[in-house]
C-alpha cells in the first residue's frame, strides 16, 4: 500500500482503484438526487488558491429568479 506522508510524519493511505470507483459511484448518486431536485451541479478541482476562490462563490451564490440561495 502506498502513503502520502505528511510535514510531521503522519502517513495517509491513498486510495487504491476501488476506492475510486466507490467515490465515483457515490458521487454519481449525489449528481442524480440533487439534479431531480433541479440543482445545477459545479465541480472545483482542487482547493488550491484559485480553487478555494472559486469554491466560496460558487457556494454564496444565489439564483437570481428566486432569490433563494443555490448551495445546500
Amino acid at each position: 500500500m502506498e502513503f502520502s506522508v505528511s510535514p510531521d510524519g503522519e502517513r495517509f493511505s491513498l486510495p487504491d482503484e476501488k476506492a475510486y470507483k466507490n467515490e465515483y459511484t457515490r458521487l454519481e448518486d449525489l449528481v442524480k438526487a440533487h439534479r431531480k431536485e433541479g440543482r445545477e451541479i459545479v465541480v472545483v478541482m482542487g482547493l488550491g488558491f484559485v480553487g478555494a476562490v472559486m469554491a466560496g462563490v460558487v457556494a454564496d451564490s444565489v439564483d437570481r429568479k428566486t432569490g433563494s440561495r443555490t448551495s445546500s
